[in-house]
Protein backbone atom coordinates (compact mmCIF):
# COMPACT_ATOMS: atom_id res chain seq x y z
CA UNK A 1 0.00 0.00 0.00
CA UNK A 2 1.95 3.21 -1.16
CA UNK A 3 -0.28 5.28 1.55
CA UNK A 4 0.83 2.91 4.33
CA UNK A 5 3.39 5.57 5.50
CA UNK A 6 1.71 8.65 4.87
CA UNK A 7 -1.77 9.77 6.10
CA UNK A 8 -4.68 8.79 3.56
CA UNK A 9 -6.95 11.24 2.17
CA UNK A 10 -9.86 10.99 0.85
CA UNK A 11 -12.12 13.45 -0.74
CA UNK A 12 -16.28 12.86 -0.08
CA UNK A 13 -18.24 16.00 -2.85
CA UNK A 14 -21.87 16.11 -1.40
CA UNK A 15 -24.90 16.65 -4.09
CA UNK A 16 -26.13 20.34 -4.75
CA UNK A 17 -28.85 21.48 -2.23
CA UNK A 18 -32.63 22.11 -3.16
CA UNK A 19 -31.58 25.78 -3.13
CA UNK A 20 -28.55 25.84 -4.40
CA UNK A 21 -30.60 24.00 -7.88
CA UNK A 22 -33.17 26.57 -6.76
CA UNK A 23 -30.53 29.34 -7.38
CA UNK A 24 -29.30 27.96 -10.67
CA UNK A 25 -25.67 26.72 -9.15
CA UNK A 26 -23.68 24.56 -11.48
CA UNK A 27 -21.68 21.56 -10.69
CA UNK A 28 -17.64 23.62 -10.51
CA UNK A 29 -16.03 20.43 -9.14
CA UNK A 30 -16.47 16.78 -11.59
CA UNK A 31 -14.88 13.57 -10.77
CA UNK A 32 -12.67 11.20 -13.56
CA UNK A 33 -14.19 8.00 -14.03
CA UNK A 34 -12.75 5.09 -12.19
CA UNK A 35 -10.30 7.59 -10.72
CA UNK A 36 -9.77 8.68 -7.34
CA UNK A 37 -9.10 12.39 -9.33
CA UNK A 38 -11.24 15.79 -9.21
CA UNK A 39 -11.11 18.50 -11.48
CA UNK A 40 -12.03 21.82 -11.00
CA UNK A 41 -11.88 24.96 -12.24
CA UNK A 42 -9.74 28.15 -11.19
CA UNK A 43 -9.51 31.73 -12.92
CA UNK A 44 -10.82 30.04 -16.38
CA UNK A 45 -7.96 27.08 -15.88
CA UNK A 46 -8.99 23.48 -15.02
CA UNK A 47 -6.91 22.11 -12.40
CA UNK A 48 -6.86 18.25 -11.67
CA UNK A 49 -5.82 16.47 -8.15
CA UNK A 50 -6.04 12.96 -7.42
CA UNK A 51 -6.34 11.36 -3.96
CA UNK A 52 -6.00 8.05 -2.45
CA UNK A 53 -10.06 8.30 -3.05
CA UNK A 54 -13.02 10.01 -4.13
CA UNK A 55 -16.60 10.28 -3.27
CA UNK A 56 -18.63 11.49 -5.89
CA UNK A 57 -22.25 12.76 -4.77
CA UNK A 58 -24.00 9.26 -5.74
CA UNK A 59 -21.60 8.01 -2.51
CA UNK A 60 -23.37 6.13 0.22
CA UNK A 61 -22.93 6.22 3.94
CA UNK A 62 -21.06 2.84 3.68
CA UNK A 63 -19.01 3.52 0.49
CA UNK A 64 -17.88 6.12 2.88
CA UNK A 65 -16.84 3.56 6.13
CA UNK A 66 -15.40 0.89 3.92
CA UNK A 67 -12.99 3.01 2.30
CA UNK A 68 -12.32 5.46 5.09
CA UNK A 69 -13.73 3.85 8.75
CA UNK A 70 -12.77 0.39 8.40
CA UNK A 71 -8.80 0.23 7.65
CA UNK A 72 -8.49 2.59 10.82
CA UNK A 73 -10.57 0.28 13.06
CA UNK A 74 -8.68 -2.54 11.98
CA UNK A 75 -5.55 -0.75 12.67
CA UNK A 76 -6.71 0.25 16.40
CA UNK A 77 -7.62 -3.43 16.86
CA UNK A 78 -4.46 -4.55 16.04
CA UNK A 79 -3.08 -2.20 18.72
CA UNK A 80 -1.83 0.71 16.38
CA UNK A 81 -3.42 4.44 16.93
CA UNK A 82 -5.87 5.48 14.65
CA UNK A 83 -7.56 9.12 13.73
CA UNK A 84 -10.14 9.88 11.13
CA UNK A 85 -10.34 14.15 10.24
CA UNK A 86 -13.19 15.66 8.96
CA UNK A 87 -12.50 18.78 7.09
CA UNK A 88 -14.11 21.50 5.21
CA UNK A 89 -16.13 24.68 4.98
CA UNK A 90 -19.18 25.00 6.47
CA UNK A 91 -22.25 23.15 4.71
CA UNK A 92 -20.11 20.83 2.88
CA UNK A 93 -21.85 17.43 4.58
CA UNK A 94 -18.98 16.70 7.50
CA UNK A 95 -21.30 16.10 10.56
CA UNK A 96 -23.85 14.21 8.37
CA UNK A 97 -20.95 12.08 7.12
CA UNK A 98 -19.43 11.41 10.19
CA UNK A 99 -21.66 11.29 13.33
CA UNK A 100 -25.61 11.14 11.76
CA UNK A 101 -27.44 8.73 13.43
CA UNK A 102 -30.84 7.84 12.01
CA UNK A 103 -33.20 4.69 12.42
CA UNK A 104 -32.51 4.32 8.81
CA UNK A 105 -29.51 1.82 8.92
CA UNK A 106 -28.24 2.97 5.46
CA UNK A 107 -27.94 6.95 6.82
CA UNK A 108 -25.48 6.05 9.65
CA UNK A 109 -22.65 7.89 9.66
CA UNK A 110 -19.38 6.87 10.39
CA UNK A 111 -18.75 7.16 13.95
CA UNK A 112 -22.17 4.76 14.86
CA UNK A 113 -20.68 2.26 11.99
CA UNK A 114 -17.60 2.31 13.76
CA UNK A 115 -18.82 1.89 17.14
CA UNK A 116 -21.10 -1.15 16.00
CA UNK A 117 -18.17 -2.65 14.11
CA UNK A 118 -16.13 -2.76 16.87
CA UNK A 119 -18.16 -4.35 19.40
CA UNK A 120 -19.03 -7.23 16.55
CA UNK A 121 -15.54 -7.37 16.08
CA UNK A 122 -14.96 -8.00 20.21
CA UNK A 123 -18.14 -10.24 20.59
CA UNK A 124 -16.49 -12.73 17.51
CA UNK A 125 -12.76 -12.42 19.13
CA UNK A 126 -12.94 -15.93 20.94
CA UNK A 127 -9.17 -15.71 22.03
CA UNK A 128 -8.94 -12.11 23.37
CA UNK A 129 -10.64 -9.84 26.24
CA UNK A 130 -11.12 -6.27 25.37
CA UNK A 131 -11.46 -3.30 27.72
CA UNK A 132 -12.99 -0.35 25.78
CA UNK A 133 -13.39 2.84 27.26
CA UNK A 134 -14.88 6.61 25.66
CA UNK A 135 -14.29 10.26 26.31
CA UNK A 136 -15.73 13.51 24.33
CA UNK A 137 -14.61 16.87 24.03
CA UNK A 138 -14.95 20.01 22.04
CA UNK A 139 -12.32 23.12 21.35
CA UNK A 140 -15.10 26.06 21.54
CA UNK A 141 -13.34 29.56 21.42
CA UNK A 142 -9.95 27.90 22.17
CA UNK A 143 -11.05 26.65 25.42
CA UNK A 144 -10.93 22.80 25.80
CA UNK A 145 -14.72 21.29 27.53
CA UNK A 146 -15.29 17.81 28.49
CA UNK A 147 -18.54 17.07 26.80
CA UNK A 148 -19.03 14.21 29.18
CA UNK A 149 -18.84 15.89 32.44
CA UNK A 150 -21.97 15.32 34.82
CA UNK A 151 -21.51 18.68 35.60
CA UNK A 152 -21.27 19.97 32.01
CA UNK A 153 -24.53 22.26 31.75
CA UNK A 154 -23.14 23.73 35.32
CA UNK A 155 -19.82 25.03 33.41
CA UNK A 156 -17.42 22.19 35.42
CA UNK A 157 -15.24 20.33 33.45
CA UNK A 158 -14.53 23.44 30.81
CA UNK A 159 -11.43 24.96 30.12
CA UNK A 160 -9.22 21.68 30.80
CA UNK A 161 -5.21 21.91 29.79
CA UNK A 162 -3.46 19.65 27.25
CA UNK A 163 -0.06 17.99 27.73
CA UNK A 164 2.09 16.55 25.30
CA UNK A 165 0.37 13.97 22.45
CA UNK A 166 -2.96 15.11 22.97
CA UNK A 167 -3.48 14.09 26.33
CA UNK A 168 -6.52 15.86 28.03
CA UNK A 169 -5.74 15.32 32.41
CA UNK A 170 -9.27 15.29 34.52
CA UNK A 171 -10.38 13.92 31.26
CA UNK A 172 -14.27 11.77 31.78
CA UNK A 173 -13.61 8.45 30.40
CA UNK A 174 -16.24 5.64 30.84
CA UNK A 175 -16.01 2.12 30.26
CA UNK A 176 -18.27 0.60 28.09
CA UNK A 177 -19.49 -3.08 26.76
CA UNK A 178 -21.95 -2.74 24.37
CA UNK A 179 -22.56 -0.51 21.19
CA UNK A 180 -25.64 1.36 22.69
CA UNK A 181 -23.58 2.40 25.84
CA UNK A 182 -21.28 3.85 23.40
CA UNK A 183 -24.09 5.13 20.88
CA UNK A 184 -25.88 6.71 24.17
CA UNK A 185 -22.40 8.75 26.12
CA UNK A 186 -22.14 10.19 22.33
CA UNK A 187 -25.60 11.09 21.93
CA UNK A 188 -24.94 12.80 25.29
CA UNK A 189 -21.89 14.48 23.88
CA UNK A 190 -23.77 15.85 20.98
CA UNK A 191 -26.30 17.61 22.75
CA UNK A 192 -23.58 19.11 24.60
CA UNK A 193 -21.62 20.56 21.42
CA UNK A 194 -22.25 24.17 20.85
CA UNK A 195 -24.50 24.90 17.57
CA UNK A 196 -26.21 27.87 15.52
CA UNK A 197 -27.44 28.94 12.70
CA UNK A 198 -26.03 30.97 10.35
CA UNK A 199 -26.70 31.64 6.25
CA UNK A 200 -24.36 29.10 5.11
CA UNK A 201 -26.10 26.34 7.75
CA UNK A 202 -28.85 25.43 9.56
CA UNK A 203 -27.22 24.04 12.25
CA UNK A 204 -23.41 25.25 11.98
CA UNK A 205 -20.96 23.52 14.53
CA UNK A 206 -19.13 26.18 16.29
CA UNK A 207 -16.54 24.18 17.67
CA UNK A 208 -14.24 20.98 16.72
CA UNK A 209 -15.87 18.52 18.30
CA UNK A 210 -13.21 15.43 19.06
CA UNK A 211 -14.46 11.48 20.33
CA UNK A 212 -12.04 9.25 21.64
CA UNK A 213 -12.11 5.27 22.22
CA UNK A 214 -9.59 3.27 24.30
CA UNK A 215 -8.99 -0.33 23.23
CA UNK A 216 -6.86 -2.20 25.63
CA UNK A 217 -6.46 -6.02 24.61
CA UNK A 218 -5.27 -9.33 25.61
CA UNK A 219 -5.21 -13.10 25.43
CA UNK A 220 -7.95 -14.69 27.33
CA UNK A 221 -7.43 -17.60 29.55
CA UNK A 222 -8.88 -20.42 28.92
CA UNK A 223 -8.57 -22.15 32.50
CA UNK A 224 -9.63 -21.17 35.82
CA UNK A 225 -7.23 -18.85 38.17
CA UNK A 226 -5.16 -20.70 40.88
CA UNK A 227 -4.16 -17.95 43.05
CA UNK A 228 -5.93 -14.83 44.27
CA UNK A 229 -3.43 -12.52 43.61
CA UNK A 230 -2.57 -9.60 41.05
CA UNK A 231 -1.31 -10.96 37.61
CA UNK A 232 0.57 -8.86 34.47
CA UNK A 233 -0.25 -9.86 31.24
CA UNK A 234 0.48 -8.83 27.83
CA UNK A 235 -1.61 -6.28 26.25
CA UNK A 236 -1.77 -3.22 22.89
CA UNK A 237 -3.25 0.02 23.79
CA UNK A 238 -4.77 1.95 21.08
CA UNK A 239 -6.77 5.46 20.73
CA UNK A 240 -9.14 6.19 18.42
CA UNK A 241 -10.36 9.53 17.61
CA UNK A 242 -13.02 10.83 15.30
CA UNK A 243 -12.51 14.34 14.99
CA UNK A 244 -15.59 16.62 13.29
CA UNK A 245 -13.78 19.86 12.50
CA UNK A 246 -15.91 23.25 11.98
CA UNK A 247 -15.96 24.33 9.30
CA UNK A 248 -14.06 27.15 7.94
CA UNK A 249 -16.43 30.10 6.87
CA UNK A 250 -15.96 33.39 5.08
CA UNK A 251 -17.64 36.30 7.72
CA UNK A 252 -19.35 38.01 4.97
CA UNK A 253 -20.71 34.58 3.35
CA UNK A 254 -22.31 33.07 6.62
CA UNK A 255 -23.83 36.37 7.97
CA UNK A 256 -22.38 36.01 11.25
CA UNK A 257 -22.11 39.28 13.98
CA UNK A 258 -21.77 39.61 17.77
CA UNK A 259 -20.67 36.48 19.97
CA UNK A 260 -21.26 34.46 16.57
CA UNK A 261 -18.37 36.41 14.34
CA UNK A 262 -15.86 35.83 17.94
CA UNK A 263 -16.76 31.77 17.27
CA UNK A 264 -16.20 31.95 13.56
CA UNK A 265 -13.15 33.83 14.20
CA UNK A 266 -11.69 31.17 16.72
CA UNK A 267 -12.65 28.93 14.11
CA UNK A 268 -10.55 30.23 11.47
CA UNK A 269 -7.34 30.90 13.81
CA UNK A 270 -7.27 27.44 14.64
CA UNK A 271 -7.78 25.91 11.21
CA UNK A 272 -5.40 28.50 9.97
CA UNK A 273 -3.19 27.09 12.74
CA UNK A 274 -3.79 23.34 11.32
CA UNK A 275 -2.88 24.17 8.00
CA UNK A 276 0.45 25.61 9.29
CA UNK A 277 1.10 22.63 11.26
CA UNK A 278 0.57 20.01 7.93
CA UNK A 279 2.42 22.47 5.62
CA UNK A 280 5.13 22.11 8.31
CA UNK A 281 5.06 18.40 8.24
CA UNK A 282 4.29 17.74 4.82
CA UNK A 283 7.67 19.80 4.10
CA UNK A 284 9.79 17.76 7.07
CA UNK A 285 10.40 21.49 8.51
CA UNK A 286 12.62 21.20 11.50
CA UNK A 287 9.67 23.37 13.51
CA UNK A 288 6.32 22.26 13.51
CA UNK A 289 4.05 24.50 15.13
CA UNK A 290 1.96 22.01 16.95
CA UNK A 291 1.44 24.79 20.41
CA UNK A 292 -0.43 27.87 18.49
CA UNK A 293 -3.72 26.63 19.27
CA UNK A 294 -5.75 24.28 21.50
CA UNK A 295 -7.15 22.29 18.28
CA UNK A 296 -3.09 21.30 17.05
CA UNK A 297 -1.97 20.58 20.50
CA UNK A 298 -5.14 18.38 20.88
CA UNK A 299 -4.24 16.62 17.37
CA UNK A 300 -0.86 16.03 18.49
CA UNK A 301 0.12 12.47 17.63
CA UNK A 302 -2.66 11.89 15.48
CA UNK A 303 -1.19 13.90 12.92
CA UNK A 304 2.51 13.12 11.56
CA UNK A 305 3.23 10.59 15.03
CA UNK A 306 2.57 7.40 16.23
CA UNK A 307 -1.39 7.00 14.49
CA UNK A 308 -2.63 5.86 10.90
CA UNK A 309 -4.81 8.71 9.95
CA UNK A 310 -7.07 9.31 7.75
CA UNK A 311 -8.47 12.70 6.67
CA UNK A 312 -11.91 13.16 5.21
CA UNK A 313 -12.45 16.12 2.97
CA UNK A 314 -16.20 17.32 2.47
CA UNK A 315 -16.53 19.77 -0.16
CA UNK A 316 -19.50 21.15 -2.04
CA UNK A 317 -19.70 21.42 -5.79
CA UNK A 318 -21.91 24.68 -6.23
CA UNK A 319 -20.03 27.40 -8.01
CA UNK A 320 -20.99 29.95 -5.37
CA UNK A 321 -18.12 27.65 -3.54
CA UNK A 322 -15.72 27.09 -5.60
CA UNK A 323 -13.22 28.99 -4.01
CA UNK A 324 -13.73 27.51 -0.40
CA UNK A 325 -13.44 24.31 -2.06
CA UNK A 326 -10.37 25.06 -4.30
CA UNK A 327 -8.58 25.50 -0.87
CA UNK A 328 -9.55 22.26 0.32
CA UNK A 329 -8.88 20.07 -1.94
CA UNK A 330 -4.96 22.45 -1.92
CA UNK A 331 -4.92 21.20 1.62
CA UNK A 332 -6.19 17.85 1.14
CA UNK A 333 -3.39 17.65 -1.29
CA UNK A 334 -0.68 18.96 0.80
CA UNK A 335 -1.92 16.37 3.68
CA UNK A 336 -1.04 13.79 1.24
CA UNK A 337 2.63 14.31 1.81
CA UNK A 338 2.37 13.97 5.73
CA UNK A 339 4.31 11.11 7.10
CA UNK A 340 3.25 8.51 9.30
CA UNK A 341 5.24 6.58 12.30
CA UNK A 342 2.56 3.64 13.41
CA UNK A 343 3.48 0.73 15.36
CA UNK A 344 1.90 -1.60 17.81
CA UNK A 345 1.51 -0.37 21.59
CA UNK A 346 2.81 -3.17 23.34
CA UNK A 347 2.44 -3.11 26.95
CA UNK A 348 1.34 -5.03 30.32
CA UNK A 349 -1.99 -4.73 32.37
CA UNK A 350 -2.32 -5.94 35.56
CA UNK A 351 -5.37 -8.39 36.30
CA UNK A 352 -7.04 -9.90 39.11
CA UNK A 353 -8.80 -13.03 39.87
CA UNK A 354 -12.39 -11.97 39.33
CA UNK A 355 -11.51 -10.50 36.03
CA UNK A 356 -9.67 -13.69 34.76
CA UNK A 357 -12.36 -15.58 36.30
CA UNK A 358 -14.75 -13.14 33.93
CA UNK A 359 -12.85 -14.60 31.06
CA UNK A 360 -14.79 -17.91 31.01
CA UNK A 361 -18.27 -16.24 30.89
CA UNK A 362 -19.82 -14.45 27.84
CA UNK A 363 -21.58 -11.18 27.82
CA UNK A 364 -25.08 -12.42 26.83
CA UNK A 365 -25.19 -9.15 25.38
CA UNK A 366 -22.79 -9.70 22.91
CA UNK A 367 -23.81 -13.03 21.99
CA UNK A 368 -26.10 -11.37 20.06
CA UNK A 369 -23.62 -9.50 17.76
CA UNK A 370 -21.60 -12.94 17.29
CA UNK A 371 -23.53 -13.78 14.51
CA UNK A 372 -24.80 -10.21 13.49
CA UNK A 373 -22.23 -9.24 11.44
CA UNK A 374 -21.48 -5.63 11.03
CA UNK A 375 -20.27 -2.98 8.76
Amino acid sequence: DASSGRMRVLVRIRPLSEKEKADGHEPAVRSVEDQPTLRIMDSGQEREFSFDGVFPKEATQSDVFVETGLPVLRSCLGGINGAILAYGQTGSGKTFSLLHQSAEEEEAGLLPRLIFSLFVHIAQDDANVYEVEAAALQVYNEEIDDLLHLGHHKGVGQRLEVQAAGHVPGLTWVKCQHPEEMLDLFSRARANIVYAETKMNKKSSRSHSIFQVRITKRVRVTAAPTGEGMMNMECTRSRLIVADLAGSERMKKSGVEGMRLREATKINKSLLALGNVMSALAAQKPHVPIRDSKLTRILDGSIGGNCKTCLLVCASPATENAQETLNCLEFAYRAMSVAVTAQVNAGTVAVDADALQSDLRRDPRLEALRHGGGG
